[in-house]
């Protein structure tokens, strides 16, 4: 990586730097797909009453739209406010709401649905003090109904409450399902439940809590309300999120509860607006990646409604900041408390062929807080096989010269990892590298290989300071292996940045006497995935799944050991250490076959 490689680099850059610009771009380079999986919806139907009285029409066009949006919008779930029906002994209104629920029956969409004070007989009743048998709600929205819905977890003994089970960017979470006057009873049966699940994050919804303020700009907590916030929501922490029906208008707040945690709260009712809401409904979009709940408020009913047809009072979507708008929240600190892991991190993919998987995280360590370096693993290798990490410090390294990192919007690809802080000019270093004996040292991969990385490069990036900084790679030179031609005191294999932010992966194979190179384009400050793709007939470097445009055209195969560690974070001239890496690394994977792009990491 001295001047033999240095001078390639600007070689192969001032000639083929037209077509790089050209024909290859990071923009096009990035993909959707994480950030797809990172992310899911729940919709929210808050009082239908007047539509069940009135225009059932209008309602229907609600669950009509979220079954045929439920895959395109990544709608998971569907919650009903209450106030399904005006007037509870009418029962062409009941016929109607259930009509209009049948849509999601028969779709097979998980939804859940309580009682508000129109659906009961007696509003000042608590649940445990009606009696079963002449409430309609229960004729029509039964617990036999109940069980037949997708995720459908329990009820409490009267029927009245309910709580589901539901899967959003592969995690689990509960839907909890409380009545307009849950009893005591009701709340020590909903409290059985969040302790029956102690990991599951929990999305309370019921009729009254919050209220809205004279001015309609603020949400403010109604005596029910404040007796559940007591009872049961500041006091368990899973209880992120609570949505509510009943007083007209909306506006939400964020409450803290007894361990400090941020409590999202929502009171949404259009029933007082033109045609007693005109099919407005809601969205609420969890997205992981950005770490943000994101509510959009629109209206089906006049999404379908011609053009000619519309009044002025016909609003496809409302674009205020009381219902579109953005909520902030860590979702892995947030749930930090009663989970140990966020469950949209990727699963330890089952690829035959692994020979080392590292996934830089720490559950137990705070950002920003130095990688310790006492001997024991920093990293483990996923696939058990004895391919540790540890830490090696060079020169005057510091302890904050390896610190961890945790995801956030930037960061799509992985919800963790290592900050690396490199710089050549100081002369000191923090890394990782395997152990002496590690059984990837002797991996030679005669039967073809794929190597993978998720990595960002430090803003900060001066050539002088970084040049030829090592992502991954191992000890031993071309001369230790007895290959001479090219530059033999380079390393056997490494990937690592040239001065004009390119990858490049360099490598002696097993078949050859001299590096085989491949290069990417200038690399941006975004995460990106690097893979590189050996079949035994050629070599190919993959930037976020899309081909690079200088790849080899020799037909190498393998890599070429002499029983050295490998490195993470550093590369190596003549097996001293020439550049640490400046920016984060989050992810490595090394196979022993080649991959289809479809197995890559996500």
């Amino acid at each position: 990586m001295k001047p033999f490689r240095r001078a390639l680099a600007i070689l192969l850059s001032a000639t083929l730097i037209i077509g790089i610009f050209v024909d290859i771009s990071p923009a096009t380079a990035k993909s959707g797909a994480s950030e797809e999986n990172d992310s899911f919806k729940v919709a929210i139907l808050p009082d239908t009453q007047k539509y069940a009285r009135y225009k059932n029409e209008i309602s229907m066009s609600q669950t009509q739209w979220i079954k045929k949006n439920a895959e395109q919008e990544n709608i998971v779930f569907t919650s009903h406010l209450g106030d399904i029906v005006d007037r509870v002994n009418e029962s062409y209104e009941w016929q109607n709401a259930d009509e209009v629920m049948q849509i999601l029956d028969k779709a097979k969409l998980p939804y859940g649905y309580l009682a508000g004070n129109h659906d009961v007989l007696d509003p000042s009743q608590k649940d445990n003090e009606r009696d079963l048998k002449n409430e309609p709600f229960l004729n029509y929205f039964s617990a036999d109904r109940m069980k037949s819905i997708p995720g459908f977890g329990g009820h409490s003994e009267n029927g009245f409450n309910s709580y589901y089970i539901f899967e959003g960017a592969g995690k689990k979470y509960i839907t909890l399902f409380l009545d307009w006057r849950a009893s005591e009873e009701s709340l020590t049966w909903a409290q059985e439940v969040i302790d029956k699940h102690p990991d599951y994050p929990v999305m309370l919804f019921t009729h009254q809590l919050l209220n809205i303020s004279g001015d309609k700009k603020k949400a403010v907590m109604t005596d029910h309300g404040q007796y559940l916030w007591d009872t049961l929501i500041k006091k368990n922490d899973q209880i992120f999120l609570t949505v509510n029906g009943h007083h007209h208008g909306y506006a939400h707040k964020v409450m803290k509860n007894e361990k400090g945690n941020d409590v999202v709260m929502m009171v949404v009712d259009y029933q007082s607006a033109f045609h007693g809401g005109n099919g407005l409904m809601r969205t609420l979009e969890f997205d992981m990646a950005k770490n943000r709940i994101h509510v959009e408020s629109f209206s089906p009913w006049v999404m379908k409604m011609p053009e000619s047809q519309r009044t002025i009072f016909d609003e496809e979507k409302l674009v205020d900041d009381f219902n579109d708008f953005t909520i902030t929240m860590d979702f892995e600190e947030r749930f930090s408390g009663f989970q140990p892991a966020i469950q949209v991190d990727k699963e330890v993919p089952s690829i035959e062929g692994t020979q080392a998987h590292w996934r830089f995280e720490n559950r137990t360590t705070s950002e920003g807080q130095a990688v310790a370096g006492n001997g024991t693993p920093v990293v483990r290798d996923l696939t058990n096989q004895g391919n540790d990490l540890y830490r090696k410090d060079a020169g005057n390294a510091s302890p904050e010269d390896l610190i961890w990192y945790k995801g956030n919007s930037q960061n799509p690809q992985s919800r963790s990892g290592i900050r690396f802080f490199g710089d050549k000019t100081q002369e000191k270093g923090s890394y990782l590298q395997t152990s002496d004996n590690a059984p990837l040292n002797k991996q030679n991969f005669e039967n073809g290989y794929t190597v993978e990385a998720i990595v960002k490069l430090s803003p900060d990036f001066q050539s002088d300071k970084h040049s030829w900084m090592g992502i991954l790679g191992r000890l031993g030179t071309g001369k230790d292996a007895g290959k001479m031609a090219g530059d033999a005191d380079a390393p056997l294999a490494t990937m690592s940045v040239s001065s004009l932010r390119e990858i490049q992966w360099a490598v002696y194979p097993v078949n050859y006497d001299s590096e085989q190179t491949n290069w990417s384009w200038e690399m941006d400050d975004n995460w990106h995935h690097i893979s590189i793709v050996n079949d035994r007939t050629s070599t190919t470097m993959y930037i976020d799944g899309v081909e690079v445009l200088r790849n080899p055209d020799t037909r190498a195969y393998g890599l070429t050991s002499v029983d050295q560690p490998w490195m993470v974070g550093a590369s190596h001239y003549a097996n001293k250490l020439d550049g640490v890496f400046n920016g984060w690394i989050s992810e490595v994977r090394l196979v022993d076959r080649a991959l289809d792009k479809k197995d890559f990491l996500k």
